[in-house]
């Protein structure tokens, strides 16, 4: 069921309204009329039951107590309206933007349901998050719940003495085939509790009471209450507020506020578009991580230590622009499996890379863009993604495509071997963007870039979602060049990524070459005697020097020169290293994850071996200094205890792939790369120093 204003919203759809301040004209006129059929038929909206009788129902109606915070735990009541004999209750299973089956029913510890007068209705558990009510001719009737919260998290629930947390999905029941109908939400404070904070509509005049349009909406709203602090600040003359749960004195709310008001002001220039009316930025600082995306607010969890640590900050920052990025991109822009949401059962899209690894890149070219943080800073964050891709063995198993479909089995449950076998759309996503990125304005020469192709994307598939071909078609078309084949190779399969377009930015990666300049120096005899051993399709930082000292018109003393700076740059050796983690506990050292291809696979070495003895000597700590007494290539022996059995195996020392990734700004650039770092990240070029 599609209610009027939203039928009116369609005609005003912000995409095809050019000027931003008639689009909030539109908005605000599609309220008042709202308001007009409201007071009308105030909270009731008109249907057909199972018979074809026209009916008016009525919302359903939460009280939520709070009163056993301390606790952990809250009673829910909810009125439910019902014209049938039986009635089926449900309670998601997850929550959007999550994407993990959590079995919120599990909380539920206790559930009465009665008559108005009182009188107890037969009911019974039917799945495990459905219930089935016999309310014969009551034509309504009171369920009851207690709940537990303990857990702080953006999905989940959490209420103790200081403040309360609550998400839709693991907090109300509702009826599954009335799920477009309002759902009107009071909460009953504690003493001492003054303020609670929502994106959802206040109901009339009674306090901490909101209303929900539709049972999404209130999926979508988490709703935060305690002695909060607000931060009201505008943007594109729209009202923001940022809302700290937790202050404790560490954090400058004032500060944080006007920081997040470039943050927005950056997403509103990039996206040209504001797809809503007011916005809240909810804020828990109680030493928590983590962030979840909503149609007009974002739950993000901080630290108080955060605010005051430079680096700390930024990655707060960082997360904020992430998640309101995401206001454009998942929450309005979705994949076409994701318009309409189940949320009783898994819902499978290959375009998380796009939802969240695109969402990941421009996070902190936000940042970047809004003179928050400098180009260093930037390129810096970006090589960490690079370095957490190309230091796990997974992305040589999983695809990005893979990645995406597989998350609710592989993303969020990590194992021991996880590493081995998983590469994360987050990171590779937030790689993959910043390279297809390059990939557009190296082909248009700056004109384009993947800002037109997520305005593109946004203006013909915010309505009706779209397949992971309209993203590729798109970017084709902006690029003005069939970019299949570079899809085909970053996201369909497991190659390795090329980098070798990302000079038309003007940066370069240290480190790393790109495949082709491989080719090109296969038989250079000075970079194979670089390669210390590395994994196939990397070389040392090569110094400027090789090429000049290759200039047979040098002088002796340039040779020399060149040579001794050589000599002086030349990679550390690379260290000892058997291929296994380890956690230490009581003087014991258990092995936690083996990777692949390492000599700990070799030998046969297995998760929850304790390592007992290095070539018969105890071992009670961490086994990298002992490491340095040998040479690679020495075999030694380790005995060590499996399930209780002691067992000796002999293990070659091998050679620590491990290495650092540096993205740079090229030293001398073009005049073209200049501007073209200038149009990517939008401030002149800095320094090294």
């Amino acid at each position: 069921m599609i209610s009027l204003s939203q039928k009116f919203a369609h005609f005003v759809n912000p995409r095809i309204v050019n000027s931003r301040s008639a689009y909030n004209c539109c908005l605000a006129l599609i309220v008042a009329f709202s308001g007009v059929i409201a007071g009308l038929h105030p909270l009731a909206v008109a249907s057909e039951n199972s018979n074809g009788q026209v009916v008016e129902e009525e919302p359903l109606t939460y009280t939520v107590d709070l009163a056993d915070v301390r606790n952990h735990y809250i009673s829910v009541h909810v009125n439910v309206p019902s014209p049938e004999k039986e009635t089926e209750l449900m309670m998601a299973v997850w929550t959007p933007g999550s994407y993990l089956v959590r079995e919120y029913a599990r909380h539920i510890d206790s559930m009465t349901v009665e008559t108005a007068d009182g009188e107890s209705l037969p009911f019974e558990k039917i799945k495990k998050n459905r219930w089935l009510v016999e309310n014969g001719d009551q034509k309504s009737f009171h369920v009851s719940y207690r709940l537990y919260c303990n857990e702080l998290t953006v999905r989940t629930n959490w209420v103790g003495k200081q403040f309360a947390v609550l998400n839709g999905a693991p907090t109300f029941l509702t009826v599954p085939d009335r799920l477009d109908q309002e759902h009107v939400i009071r909460l009953k404070m504690p003493n001492g509790w003054t303020r609670s904070a929502t994106s959802l509509n206040a109901s009339g005049d009674t306090a901490h009471t909101f209303v929900a349009k539709s049972f999404d909406e209130l999926v979508d709203s988490p709703i935060v209450a305690g002695n909060i602090s607000v931060y009201p600040f505008n943007a594109g003359g729209i009202d923001h507020q940022l809302v700290n749960i937790g202050e404790s004195g560490y954090w400058d709310g004032s500060k944080a506020a006007a920081d997040l008001k470039l943050v927005v002001e950056e997403h509103h220039r990039m996206w040209g578009v504001v797809p809503y009316d007011r916005y809240l930025f909810l804020n828990v600082i109680g030493e928590s991580g983590g962030g979840l995306e909503h149609d007009n607010s974002t739950l993000i969890m901080t630290s108080r230590w955060s605010f005051r640590d430079k680096k700390r900050y930024a990655d707060w920052l960082s997360l904020a622009s992430h998640e309101f990025f995401h206001t454009w991109n998942v929450r309005r822009l979705r994949p076409k499996t994701l318009v309409e949401y189940d949320y009783e059962n898994e819902v499978y899209t290959e375009s998380l890379w796009i939802a969240e690894g695109i969402t990941s890149y421009y996070e902190d070219v936000a940042l970047v863009r809004a003179g928050l943080i400098d180009q260093k800073d930037f390129l810096n964050r970006l090589t960490k993604n690079i370095e957490s891709v190309h230091r796990s063995n997974g992305r040589k198993v999983q695809s990005l495509k893979e990645s995406s479909f597989d998350t609710w089995i592989k993303f969020y449950r990590p194992d021991e071997n996880s590493p081995n076998t998983r590469t994360s759309y987050y990171a590779k996503g937030a790689v993959v963007a910043f390279l297809l990125d390059a990939k557009i304005r190296s082909l248009t020469e700056g004109e384009k870039s993947l800002d037109e192709v997520m305005q593109t994307m946004f203006s013909k598939y915010a309505e009706s979602g779209y397949l992971p071909a309209d993203f590729r078609k798109v970017a084709s078309e902006v690029a003005g060049e069939e970019l299949d084949a570079w899809f085909k190779s970053a996201v369909d399969s497991t190659d390795e990524l090329v980098f070798e377009d990302i000079s038309a930015l003007g940066v370069e990666l240290a480190g790393m070459i790109s495949k082709k300049s491989a080719s090109d120096d296969k038989n250079t005899e000075s970079e194979e005697a670089k390669d210390d051993g590395n994994v196939e399709g990397e070389v040392s930082d090569k110094d400027a020097s090789d090429s000049v000292a290759k200039d047979a018109g040098e002088s002796k003393s340039k040779k020399a020169k060149a040579k001794s700076v050589a000599k002086s740059k030349k990679p550390p050796a690379p260290k000892a290293w058997l291929g296994f983690r380890a956690s230490e506990s009581g003087g014991r050292m258990t092995i936690s994850s083996v990777q692949s291809d390492s000599p700990a696979t070799v030998a046969g070495l297995n998760t929850g071996d304790e390592v007992i003895a290095l070539n018969d000597f105890r071992v009670t700590s961490s086994i990298d200094s002992r490491l340095r007494q040998y040479e690679i290539g020495d075999e030694v022996e380790l005995l060590i205890s499996r399930r209780g059995k002691l067992m000796k195996v002999l293990i070659e020392i091998g050679a620590d792939p491990k290495r650092s990734w540096s993205l740079k700004l090229i030293a001398k650039p073009t005049d073209d790369q200049k501007a073209a770092l200038k149009s990517w990240l939008g401030k002149p070029e800095i320094s090294d120093e």
